[in-house]
């Protein structure tokens, strides 16, 4: 905990020794509302800034860095070595939460920073970091560093409701650690407020049913189904969800939850009713629409819609909603398809896998897949769909996710630990989380990928028990 708010204190300094900042960060909900925070900061101490939105960093483009400050926001932690490396005359800060599969070669004397709560010195901090390094997404940890960038004890206080949404997301707890500690301060400032409730997000109640995917309604893609389900509950689909009645909103959560049990046993009720988080300083309140709808910026190709939603730009709403629409029929296309498609997905010792066919969804579909349909062993979608640059050796996207709640029986798997040996097998690049991890492989080495995955995974539950 020390070694973090050192960091960032220091983080905060050097920036605002400077005119003019770089900033690279991830494309997901996470590293887009991570950058949000930090250009409204920057906007704020009038530095200007270059934002650029990417899926993975690798030599080439690290090399190509020249600014004078660069600030990376959900990422660079793996690839330190090579920061390090290319920007060591440079002033570089890291915002990151992924676990370091290596001991970073960044400390707290170095030129560069890195503010990333695993990354601590002495066993003392490792373990108590460790408690909460899961907890904390890189949106949170921007927001520290905005703080700290401010003239007064609130300054960029606003802002916390960009974090709230970076943390759900990364599907993380806002209840505990550093986050309740932000949402707590959130609340008490009127930034955000709070209701218990329908966890579909805000809208007519016919729509958010049919493109339901968290949590999944099986029903979803299917508009028949959808309608002849209201018309049982007694619930006009046109109406908006936030204008129902309590007894209303609890008959159709009751019905909902009733056939969510049918598909599957094991779900909690938490999964669909619980705290809806609204923003009230963002141009979409709903703390779990706007996430989705950043989020959808960014896996389509569009950061910068993202980027203009965080920094409040009313007129992209419209643009925005359109591709969370567009997102949302490529998921529910595809889980119908896995549905109903005998052979689509395979099943090795370790792992269920599949080939998606849409492009830009392949992590999120993962992680549904594993929550609510495969959940006894990890999830592995296999992506070939999409492709980097013209020019360069085309790769193959893979996603990898595990029921967190198979971490009870299984507390030896590390998909991070796993992705990374299995991709470097086939000369990819992979990691991540213990639960959530990525790869990026050449294209030809999948079947080969998978196999190694399988066995490392094997590897690492026998090493649980041995």
């Amino acid at each position: 905990m020390m070694a973090l708010r050192k960091s960032v204190e220091k983080a905060a300094e050097i920036v605002k020794g400077h005119t003019y900042a770089r900033i690279i960060s991830h494309y997901d909900a996470d590293g887009i509302t991570s950058a949000g925070i930090i250009c409204t900061a920057l906007l704020r101490r009038g530095i200007q800034f270059h934002t650029t939105i990417v899926s993975k960093l690798d030599r080439a483009f690290i090399q190509g860095l020249d600014e004078d400050l660069i600030i990376f926001c959900d990422m660079g932690t793996a690839q330190s070595d090579l920061i390090m490396e290319y920007l060591n005359k440079k002033d570089v800060i890291i915002l990151d939460h992924h676990v370091p599969l290596a001991a970073p070669p960044i400390s707290l004397e170095s030129s560069a920073v890195l503010i990333n709560p695993f990354s601590s010195r002495t066993d003392e901090e490792r373990e108590m970091e460790n408690e909460i390094g899961d907890g904390i997404c890189a949106a949170g940890l921007s927001y520290l560093m905005a703080r700290c960038m401010g003239g007064d004890k609130k300054a960029n206080l606003d802002l916390a409701g960009l974090a709230v949404a970076g943390t759900l997301g990364d599907k993380l707890e806002l209840t505990k650690g550093i986050n309740k500690l932000i949402l707590d301060e959130a609340i008490k400032e009127g930034v955000i407020s709070v209701k218990k409730g329908l966890k579909l997000g805000d809208g007519k109640i016919r729509d958010l049913m049919l493109f339901s995917t968290e949590p999944y309604i099986p029903l979803a893609g299917k508009g028949e189904w959808v309608d002849a389900f209201l018309s049982k509950v007694g619930i006009k689909g046109d109406r908006n969800v936030s204008d129902l009645g309590k007894g209303e909103e609890k008959r159709l959560s009751d019905a909902l939850f009733s056939l969510l049990r049918e598909y599957n046993p094991e779900i909690s009720e938490g999964a669909l009713v619980g705290t809806t988080y609204i923003l009230n300083s963002e141009v979409i309140r709903n703390g779990l629409n706007f996430m989705r709808m950043v989020d959808a910026c960014g896996r389509l190709g569009n950061s910068s819609i993202g980027i203009g939603l965080c920094l409040r730009e009313e007129g992209l709403v419209e643009a925005a909603n359109s591709l969370y629409l567009t997102f949302q029929s490529k998921l529910v296309s595809e889980l119908n398809r896995i549905e109903s498609e005998k052979g689509a997905m395979k099943e090795l010792q370790n792992i269920f896998y599949f080939f998606v066919h849409e492009r830009g969804i392949t992590g999120v579909l993962a992680g549904i897949v594993a929550e609510y349909l495969y959940m006894g062993k990890t999830v592995v979608v296999v992506n070939k769909q999409d492709r980097t640059e013209e020019g360069k050796v085309a790769e193959t996207k893979i996603s990898a996710r595990y029921n967190k709640k198979l971490l009870a029986v299984s507390k030896g798997i590390d998909l991070a630990k796993a992705m990374e040996k299995a991709s470097r097998e086939v000369g990819g690049v992979g990691g991540g989380h213990p639960v959530a991890a990525g790869a990026s492989i050449p294209e030809g080495s999948e079947e080969k990928f998978i196999t190694a995955l399988d066995r490392i995974l094997g590897e690492q539950k026998e090493s649980e028990y041995s």
